[in-house]
């Protein structure tokens, strides 16, 4: 316990060797910000996914640490009034939080000057989800204020584990595909609770799902995997 509070003090005194993040850093920067200046842009996170990843980090080094957030690129978009938002990487930088990690190494890749158009710009370019787990419409009022504050959404958690096995993909670098997906496994699964104990058996029923016809109309449909069960099926 000890280490793991020396290394977030650590963390937390400019770490990553960059210039903080500005009003008018330019786009295609690194730099570092405070992790609770960070506005969230999706309403919520499959926490399970989040403290797995808090457990994955927590033995890991300074030096690690800061090439998992060069790999995982943090990327925000910096608003007309100055503020950040982060527009992925939303479960990543959770578990940096929930760890104590104060400062984070982010990439700016857009700095919007309209304020008037901030919003359909943010969606336009699908930089923000604007949604709940089961699909209803939120307004960007109604985004957690916080990066603690994010609420668990259960299917996000299946959607996550369902990507990294290779059932389907996220291309072009759009962001928010999982959730897409959660929403549709919630419904088709009937919203059953996910927890600990039956995340491998929603996680059976997802993989099912993923490769039937039903997810046709779903962003990156087939995974890779569907396509690799659908050659040995045809075999």
């Amino acid at each position: 316990m000890r280490a793991w509070i020396l290394l977030a003090l650590a963390i937390s005194q400019g770490a990553w060797a960059l210039a903080p993040c500005e009003r008018e850093t330019q786009v295609g920067s690194w730099c570092e910000v405070n992790i609770d200046q960070l506005h969230p842009t999706q309403g919520g996170v499959g926490q399970i996914q989040v403290d797995n990843t808090q457990a994955e980090l927590a033995g890991k080094s300074i030096k690690q640490l800061d090439k998992v957030m060069k790999k995982k690129e943090i990327p925000i978009v910096i608003a007309p009034d100055g503020g950040y938002w982060l527009v992925d990487r939303h479960h990543l930088t959770k578990a940096l939080w929930q760890l104590g990690v104060k400062q984070a190494r982010v990439k700016v890749i857009a700095r919007l000057q309209d304020k008037s158009s901030f919003w359909s710009q943010m969606q336009g370019n699908h930089w923000a989800w604007l949604k709940d787990e089961k699909g209803s419409p939120l307004t960007p009022e109604q985004l957690p204020a916080h990066i603690g504050e994010l609420s668990d959404y259960p299917y996000r958690t299946v959607a996550g584990m369902l990507q990294d096995a290779g059932y389907f993909e996220k291309r072009d670098q759009v962001y928010f595909v999982e959730f897409a997906w959660a929403s549709w496994l919630g419904q088709q699964m009937d919203w059953l609770p996910v927890d600990g104990v039956n995340l491998a058996d929603r996680l059976y029923q997802a993989k099912r799902l993923a490769c039937s016809s039903k997810a046709g109309d779903l962003p990156g449909y087939p995974g890779k995997q569907c396509r690799v069960n659908q050659s040995r099926s045809g075999s």
